[in-house]
């Protein structure tokens, strides 16, 4: 692989906890890249203090060196100064969106630090604001899907500009494999955090209908909001379901203990049930997990799946307990249309992976520091390890 290593890359964000945002450091790294990064919450203190700030005059110093200024997923909130760096300095500026924090805690309705956001209200205007300006004045942007770009298109009414998009799919696959389901009982499982995105209300009242059915099965929910566990253990108690559904937090994908317990114990995996605009509109991480491993995977039908699916590539229905009570009566009766899950794996490994990311990421800095693009060759040992990981 060429290496350019006087290229210096400036990425500027929190990067604790995103796995996506440690990848991509790592990768910068092994391409020979000069990489420097600038983390706000490092200078975090307890109480307001002009330490919290510190972080500006780091990218004043920085940016005034660098060849470009990366913007690291899901820290849109720092796209102000971003673009004042970017100006000032005359430096191109590279933004990976991942998220609209206008659509995630405005319209979708996920929770901000245990608040609700109202609509219209002056943090709802300030984050609005921040996404037309990190999809509007950035010179180049990173995202992981189109469709949900041209729902941003309208949702914040503004026009992006194509030439400067570069779509990098998600990249959470495991290269675990799951074992052939067991006789008897239905084995059920989901995963994530307790957001309207992903419909947990709809499953639960799902699974309730599956009761008065008398589906034999049991349904695991893998959560990690600490904050919402009494809140749904109270919902599973009120539904009459503690027999049958079993609230858990103690595997995750972080330490590979939950992708480990679901090859083994997972015959049906579901996705998101939301009704939202947000859950129509995108491909979310857990169906990317479910599908890496080739578990069988149910999840609600939209036209965002289009863009890395065909109809044959897993089982999907409306986003309403019933069709969703429907369509696990099928899988479980053995009526469902036939999905070949291996087919389906091979796709995801290929369409979701840690080289495809590389490869897009690499090409963006070629065009924004004016120099030929680095020649991939084959996937690195890290690629190789790091494609078990959520990206």
């Amino acid at each position: 692989m060429t290496k350019y290593k006087s290229t210096k890359v400036l990425v500027y964000g929190n990067v604790f906890r995103d796995y996506r945002s440690q990848i991509l450091v790592k990768l910068l790294l092994d391409a020979g890249y000069h990489v420097s990064l600038i983390c706000p919450v490092y200078y975090l203190t307890q109480r307001p203090s002009p330490a919290n700030f510190c972080y500006l005059g780091e990218l004043w110093l920085k940016a005034l060196f660098a060849d470009v200024i990366y913007l690291l997923p899901m820290n849109t909130r720092f796209i102000r100064s971003a673009i004042w760096a970017a100006r000032v300095f005359r430096k191109k500026l590279v933004v990976e969106i991942y998220i609209s924090i206008y659509d995630t805690f405005v319209g979708d309705g996920k929770l901000l630090r245990g608040k609700q956001v109202p609509a219209g209200s002056r943090q709802a205007k300030s984050m609005l604001h921040k996404d037309v300006l990190a999809l509007t004045q950035s010179d180049f942007i990173i995202h992981t899907a189109d469709r949900e770009l041209d729902y941003w298109s309208k949702l914040l009414d503004i026009k992006i500009d194509r030439s400067k998009i570069a779509i990098a799919p998600n990249c959470n696959v495991s290269r675990l494999v799951h074992r052939k389901s067991r006789e008897g009982s239905l084995r059920i499982c989901w995963w994530g955090t307790f957001i309207p995105l992903h419909g947990l209300e709809n499953i639960l009242r799902a699974m309730q209908i599956l009761q008065t059915k008398q589906i034999e099965f049991s349904c695991s929910l893998f959560g990690v909001d600490n904050a919402s566990f009494a809140e749904y253990t109270a919902k599973i108690k009120q539904l009459q379901l503690e027999d049958c559904v079993y609230l858990r937090k103690d595997l995750r994908f972080s330490d590979r203990s939950l992708p480990e317990y679901l090859i083994d114990n997972c015959d049906l995996a579901l996705g998101i049930f939301g009704n939202t605009d947000k859950a129509y509109n995108t491909v979310p991480n857990k169906l990317i997990e479910a599908l890496s491993m080739a578990i069988p995977t149910l999840t609600m039908k939209s036209s965002a799946l289009n863009e890395f699916f065909a109809a044959d590539d897993l089982w999907t229905c409306q986003a309403t307990p019933n069709a969703i009570a429907d369509a696990i009566v099928s899988i479980a009766e053995g009526s469902a249309y036939p999905v070949n899950w291996q087919t389906t794996r091979a796709k995801v490994l290929t369409t979701f992976s840690v080289t495809k990311y590389r490869d897009v990421v690499q090409q963006v800095l070629a065009r924004a520091t004016n120099k030929p693009e680095i020649i991939a060759t084959k996937p690195t040992q890290y690629e190789q390890q790091i494609s078990q990981s959520k990206c």
